[in-house]
């Protein structure tokens, strides 16, 4: 039995894949734990994960949200000073094997490297749409990155690539969804989607087993950062108009501040694997969790994408691919969104050119080949 530690913290798509590998783990006999943040322990618990605070990290996440949650995150999360004492205290009161580390955690990394712990990085995106050389992630962190490396006697990088590569680096994606795919470092691995395991939700379609009209389904970051109020009801507007389905997975959206006036479902969460089949369109913001389950089973997507992370690169890059249409997620109208749900349900080819991705994710060796990789 292997003693696996895994650090992450409370973003949205990062955990998933995370609880996924980590289930995975246990399942083959294992003995796996997580280290994070308090609004993460209730979750890791109710999956009966071992889960210890951060405390030198901790202090630096807010009692309440900020106004603005990127200096936040960066300070306290990304290039975190105190994840150099914490994971040296945590590995003296708790002994691992090896280190499974969220990839945008580089002061966990830095501490890894000093520690000389075997350690595999958990990338939850594509690399190429979340951190590409010289891009957005390299121009506001890098700095950042480096201050906390030094702290920690570590080489200066080039670029936060570099951060990974002393590691084993596992992808939960697939190349078919890289901008990227062929010009990324071979320590690079592709395992495919991994979903986090979950019970039957229990939900109950509103709407006749017969009714003829295609499902859409809008599902928006659950990340804390973005307020995805305006894209829900923005997709409301645009679709509740009697001659579609309806379902709009909320999140972390108040449902007293959107307004249904037709038989549109809003509920916080559903299983995509409960809904997706039926789908005939997805409306999302493209991260890469949503954008995964969606190719899985060959729905093209209609992106409004946050002008962060992941999102804007695989919005474009699934429109470039004709797997589905990218709208300016900020500035896209109710009309806006309506004609390009109207195209993809209209023209076959964007869910064949999901159908293509489907193949190749379902080919994917997923969370068992992560376990095989990390010698589980």
């Amino acid at each position: 039995m292997t003693r696996f530690l895994f650090l992450t913290w409370p973003g949205a798509g990062n955990q998933v894949p995370a609880i996924g590998v980590a289930a995975a783990l246990r399942a083959a006999g294992h003995h796996v734990s997580f280290a994070g943040y308090a609004p993460q322990r209730e979750r890791f618990a109710s999956l009966g994960f071992p889960f210890r605070v951060l405390p030198a990290a901790q202090r630096g996440w807010p009692e309440r949200p900020p106004r603005d949650w990127m200096p936040v995150l960066v300070d306290a999360v990304w290039a975190c000073h105190g994840h150099l004492d914490d994971l040296e205290q945590l590995l003296a009161d708790e002994p691992a094997d090896l280190l499974v580390v969220d990839c945008l955690m580089f002061g966990a990394l830095t501490a890894a490297e000093r520690a000389d712990i075997p350690t595999a990085v958990l990338v939850h995106s594509c690399p190429g749409a979340l951190l590409p050389p010289d891009g957005p992630g390299d121009q506001s962190l890098l700095t950042a990155v480096n201050k906390v490396r030094a702290a920690g006697g570590r080489a200066h990088l080039d670029r936060l690539w570099d951060a990974w590569t002393p590691f084993r680096t596992l992808c939960t994606s697939v190349p078919e969804l890289d901008p990227l795919a062929g010009r990324l470092p071979a320590e690079f691995t592709f395992v495919g989607p991994v979903d986090e395991p979950h019970e039957p939700s229990g939900w109950t379609p509103p709407w006749p087993a017969d009714d003829p009209r295609p499902l859409i389904v809008a599902s928006f970051s659950t990340g804390p950062a973005w307020d995805q109020t305006t894209r829900v009801q923005r997709t409301i507007d645009a679709l509740d108009d009697g001659s579609h389905r309806v379902l709009v997975t909320a999140g972390m959206v108040d449902p007293q501040r959107i307004c249904v006036p037709g038989d549109a479902a809003v509920v916080p969460f559903v299983p995509h694997a409960e809904v997706l089949p039926d789908a005939a369109a997805v409306v999302t913001h493209a991260g890469h969790g949503t954008v995964a389950e969606a190719m899985r089973h060959a729905v093209p997507v209609v992106a409004l994408p946050n002008q962060a992370a992941d999102q804007p690169a695989l919005a474009a890059h699934l429109a470039e691919r004709g797997a589905g249409i990218a709208l300016d997620g900020e500035r896209a109208t109710p009309a806006d969104i309506r004609a390009a749900v109207e195209k993809v349900l209209g023209d076959n080819g964007y869910r064949d050119a999901a159908a293509a991705i489907a193949a190749v994710i379902a080919a994917a060796p997923g969370a068992e080949g992560a376990v095989s990789l990390l010698g589980g």
